[in-house]
């Protein structure tokens, strides 16, 4: 078994390989065909790349994990960003396309132009770090896969996950990201529905799934609002880093404008946006239902991988395994290269090399994509709770960026120096924050 699943995933990585590579003469002379596909990208490219970005398979290992501890309530915390995401949509996505700048740092430069755009700086530095906390999120939950599947040091995993990744993300930029999500966001779709299918039949049906919680006096388990305090707890997720997606990130920003119309990059936000809110439900039900089936006994981090290794046919193990590492990848690459432009773009360009051609942008971009990669590398092997990854990087991007970003939109008062100011404060808030004197817990 683990044997035909080291070839399965070996097959599917040289097929990365290969379509990344197919456009690498399309995208090697020319910085916006590297970093937006030329601005031409049909709808179809742009929903299957949205859903590889958003379902990522940290997303899937650490909502089924959490679901598994703590009943399918635990889909919120995931949702109401997403949910936020409409907001989005409808005041930013048009606004973005007449705007005409690159990045979330072109954008603060136009409206804060005072001491040399120095506001790209701090913006950029709050925008990575949530990037490589993203990256390594999805790093972390491959290199639990590779460790549990092929019996690899975890140490090790992560290195072959950060070697594999970062070296097809390299090759042809958006071009190959796009293309290779449309590969992936198919395998995923299909591996989460048949993972749900046999996890519902192999705890014996959706009767014995409520008998088993029934008898344990925990029905809440199955209710998705099932918490007592639920409405205080949307608020929180919504507070705490819901309202980053107010402001998005630098692979929106780039989808927005690779996009070949602004009907394609608005309805090809919404559409893959209405989708991913359905299909988080699946890994939100995957761990209450492999809780029955496993009766507690296990860590819940390994919950999907063991069910998968042990309880179902090798053929449908092999396709769900490789389905995994779609979902894993499809999210990281995007992350990296987003990480890469926002160094080129937003530094590089401003600050070091003003005059860079575009080979020089596309080196910049790649050099960046490997330190991004390495810095996700480092988050991987110090933080195994994936869930709490995502909320670290998310809370240091909102509270860095996002109070400059809503005034650039909607005051006409804040200055340049007022916008540094909420920047510095945010900074602060988050210092205290990381060191614990602040404290914010999710349970």
């Amino acid at each position: 078994m683990n044997q035909y699943a080291f070839y399965g995933v070996l097959i599917y990585i040289v097929i990365l390989f290969l379509l990344s590579a197919f456009f690498i003469r399309k995208a090697l002379n020319s910085y916006e065909e590297y970093s937006l596909c030329g601005r031409k990208l049909t709808p179809v490219y742009i929903i299957f790349t949205y859903l590889g970005t958003w379902i990522g398979g940290g997303t899937i290992i650490g909502l089924s994990s959490s679901s598994y501890l703590s009943g399918v309530s635990q889909y919120w915390i995931l949702a109401v960003p997403y949910i936020t995401c409409f907001a989005f949509a409808i005041l930013f996505i048009t606004r973005i396309r007449a705007l005409g700048q690159h990045s979330i740092g072109d954008m603060l430069a136009l409206r804060y132009p005072d001491y040399g755009s120095v506001i790209r700086i701090p913006a950029a530095i709050g925008l990575i770090t949530r990037n490589v906390t993203m990256v390594g999120m999805q790093f972390s939950a491959l290199s639990i896969l590779i460790t549990y599947v092929f019996g690899i040091d975890r140490n090790l995993s992560v290195l072959i996950t950060f070697l594999v990744i970062t070296s097809y993300t390299l090759l042809s930029g958006l071009w190959g990201v796009v293309v290779t999500d449309v590969f992936q966001g198919t395998l995923q779709t299909i591996g989460l529905f048949l993972l749900l299918f046999f996890s519902i039949r192999l705890s014996g049906g959706v009767d014995r799934i409520f008998a088993f919680y029934q008898a344990k006096d925990q029905l809440g388990f199955l209710d998705l609002m099932g918490s007592e305090n639920i409405l205080r707890d949307l608020l929180l997720y919504f507070s705490a880093f819901g309202i980053f997606f107010l402001m998005s990130d630098q692979t929106d920003w780039e989808r927005i404008y690779s996009s070949r119309s602004s009907k394609t990059a608005f309805w090809g936000y919404l559409i893959p946006l209405t989708i991913t809110l359905l299909i988080l439900l699946i890994p939100a039900y995957l761990g209450v239902f492999q809780r029955v089936l496993f009766q507690s006994e296990i860590d819940p981090k390994f919950a999907v991988y063991t069910f998968v290794m042990e309880r179902l046919p090798a053929n449908a193990a092999i396709l769900i395994l490789v389905s995994i590492c779609a979902a894993i990848m499809s999210s990281a690459d995007s992350y990296l290269l987003a990480t890469g432009v926002i160094f080129s773009n937003d530094l590089v360009r401003e600050f070091l090399n003003k005059k860079a051609n575009d080979k020089e942008m596309i080196f910049w971009t790649r050099f960046f994509v490997i330190i991004a990669g390495a810095v996700g590398f480092a988050f991987a092997l110090n933080i195994e709770n994936i869930l709490y990854l995502w909320m670290i990087g998310i809370g240091i991007g909102a509270t860095i960026v996002l109070p400059a970003y809503l005034a650039a939109w909607f005051s006409k008062r804040v200055n340049t120096v007022g916008a540094l100011g909420g920047i510095c404060a945010g900074v602060v808030y988050t210092g205290l924050w990381l060191i614990g004197i602040m404290d914010f817990t999710i349970e």
